[in-house]
């Protein structure tokens, strides 16, 4: 056996190689062989079983004595001449051989098991039977036969079987003898493959040896060598160490005092180029109310420059509403402390909010005076903006909600007290229509403020696709609004019916909100005209009215969150959710909504979305 453990693992390997194909040709191969004999051999009786019943008709009477075609015996002996079929067996529904080709067996009944539960059940049922070993019926058989019931159906009953036994002896034999001829050459190249293996393992193993040993001698060689040079290397080592040491000494010193340098460098660098980054503007005072430090945000808001550092903060700074606020901190010396003021920043006519934070600076041994202040401006003119547009939202919510649920009460009230009766069914319909119609109202404000919080907390929009007809949807929302007479409608589709593949409720949201938003701002009698159409593979819709229009400033707002274009005690009632909810509608549906309009002229919104989403 080889000492190294690569060549035990290669041998190992190969006696398993060498012994596993012979087991593979036994163990796997020959009863292959065995098991596709068998089946071809049912295949073959099945077949010659529907030959019989297609030829004789057997399917279309029910089997019983006396009802057996006569040229069966003629079909069955020709066969039985040129194959391998040692009997045949026609069987009636309850088991009765009406025919065999072994005469004594007529008029026997079949009560059987696998008869009752199997083959009249229409399926097909087949066994082995070994040389010497009894059929499913009890009888022993000389020759290895295969035995199988075939069925006859028809009309959806069972009408009888064909029983055949095919000798599968000399087929077993031949299968045999074939494994045994592929066997042994397997067997022998085994051999002489493990016998090579062998071979070159112990040749191997040798040249192995021999190597080990040179190596062997070589390390030992090289381990004396490496004693002497290592021995007179330490002393040059004890000599450079002594050198070493007073050469480290001066070079910590030198290195101590220009990474100090440098620091104090890098620091000062980093600081300014830090206060030179802030957006916000930035100022610090000493105790005694001197300029210390400023910013470049803050020299470009308040007009001064680096010359106003050692100043005085309250003869520095221009704006008398912020002077006066700041110098009134100044020898209180509260911690923090926050105030709002208004500015034009330089090149800019309309003011800008802005919010002052102060805060006191620590100056260590430089507080004779006392504590400093730090001076933080922000501008918060946008989160102002937003603060007012959701108060105003809220308030306008809160109207849209109360004014159909008073509606619906009143009308619930009416039509739940006993003087409900005093109504005709018409007036009671009426009531219910008015009813609904508020319903369907409120429950699309809750939909637009549902939306509007998912899309506010960063979370998608679930979209149900499937094909839909957007005609329909166009028809059935154009109808619903007709029906309230206030404006006429003008519903074009080009060409013949749009279909589409998307989220037909989300769809409908999206023209619910456009028409929506036409009627509010159209005047009395004002036409709102619709077309729809296809170009290439999207699907155009143009939603125009003839209302009161919009400036640009205003429409590039338009699909902004509780953003309204007139927001004022008369305008027009809305929440300013509705284009908002329906262009993140119509972005996740991968389609584009635009918006053109002209103050006096009215509004066109154009809704492009996709025939189909993209793959």
């Amino acid at each position: 056996m080889p000492k190294d453990s690569l060549l035990k693992k290669i041998l190992i390997l190969s006696f398993l190689m060498a012994g596993l194909f012979p087991l593979y040709q036994l163990l796997y191969i020959h009863p292959a062989y065995q098991e596709l004999l068998v089946e071809e051999t049912e295949d073959e009786a099945e077949r010659f079983a529907r030959y019989l019943v297609r030829t004789l008709h057997l399917d279309q009477q029910d089997l019983a004595p006396g009802s057996v075609p006569e040229l069966i015996g003629e079909e069955v002996g020709q066969l039985q001449d040129d194959a391998l079929l040692r009997k045949l067996r026609l069987f009636g529904p309850s088991g009765t051989i009406l025919y065999s080709t072994v005469p004594e067996e007529v008029g026997e009944v079949n009560a059987k098991p696998y008869f009752r539960d199997v083959v009249a059940r229409g399926q097909r049922y087949s066994k082995v039977v070994e040389k010497n070993d009894y059929t499913a019926e009890g009888q022993r058989v000389r020759t290895d036969v295969v035995e199988t019931y075939v069925p006859i159906m028809g009309a959806g009953r069972f009408r009888g079987a064909v029983e055949t036994y095919y000798d599968i002896t000399a087929s077993r034999q031949r299968v045999a003898l074939l494994t045994r001829h592929s066997f042994i050459p397997l067997a022998l190249i085994c051999g002489g493959f493990l016998l090579a293996v062998l071979l070159l393992s112990r040749k191997a193993s040798q040249l192995l040896t021999a190597r080990a040993e040179a190596e062997e001698a070589l390390y030992r060689a090289n381990d004396l060598l490496e004693g002497r040079v290592a021995e007179r290397t330490r002393e040059l080592l004890l000599a450079n160490e002594k050198l070493n040491a007073e050469v480290a000494e001066r070079t910590l010193a030198q290195m101590a005092l220009a990474g100090a340098l440098e620091d104090s460098r890098e620091g000062k660098q980093k600081l300014d180029a830090i206060l030179s980054s802030v957006d916000d503007g930035l100022l610090a005072v000493d105790g005694e109310g001197r300029v210390l430090l400023v910013n470049p945000a803050a020299e470009v808001l308040f007009g001064i420059d680096q010359e106003a550092v050692g100043r005085p903060l309250c003869e520095v700074l221009q704006p008398s509403t912020l002077r006066d606020t700041v110098c009134g901190l100044l020898p209180v010396g509260e911690t923090i402390h926050q105030f709002d003021f208004e500015l034009a920043p330089p090149g800019q006519e309309q003011p800008r909010v802005f919010q002052g934070r102060t805060s006191q600076l620590f100056l260590g041994e430089l507080e004779d005076a006392g504590p400093g202040m730090i001076i933080l401006i922000q501008d918060v003119s946008h989160e102002r903006a937003v603060e007012r547009m959701k108060s105003e939202f809220l308030a306008m919510a809160a109207h849209e909600l109360q004014t159909p649920l008073t509606t619906i009460v009143g009308y619930s009230e009416l039509l739940s007290t006993a003087a409900a009766g005093a109504f005709s069914e018409e007036q009671q319909r009426e009531f219910l229509g008015y009813l609904y119609n508020k319903a369907i109202g409120l429950s699309r404000i809750v939909d637009d403020l549902l939306d509007i919080s998912r899309i506010e907390a960063g979370q998608s929009i679930n979209l149900q696709h499937r094909p839909f007809a957007l005609t329909d949807i166009l028809k059935r929302v154009v109808g619903q609004y007709r029906q309230q007479g206030s404006h006429p409608f003008e519903l074009e589709i080009a060409g013949a019916e749009i279909e589409l593949i998307g989220d037909p409720g989300r769809v409908e949201q999206v023209l619910e909100n456009l028409l929506s938003n036409a009627v509010k701002y159209s005047p009395a009698g004002g036409t709102v005209r619709i077309v729809a159409g296809v170009r290439g593979s999207r699907c155009v819709i143009r939603v125009s009215d003839e209302g009161i229009g919009m400036t640009p400033e205003q429409a590039d707002r338009v699909f902004e969150t509780f953003y309204r274009a007139d927001a004022s005690d008369t305008a027009i009632r809305g929440t300013g959710l509705g284009l908002s909810v329906a262009k993140h509608l119509v972005d996740a549906h991968g389609g584009e909504l635009q918006v053109q309009s002209e103050i006096g002229k009215g509004t066109t919104m154009i809704v492009s979305l996709p025939l189909a989403p993209a793959e």
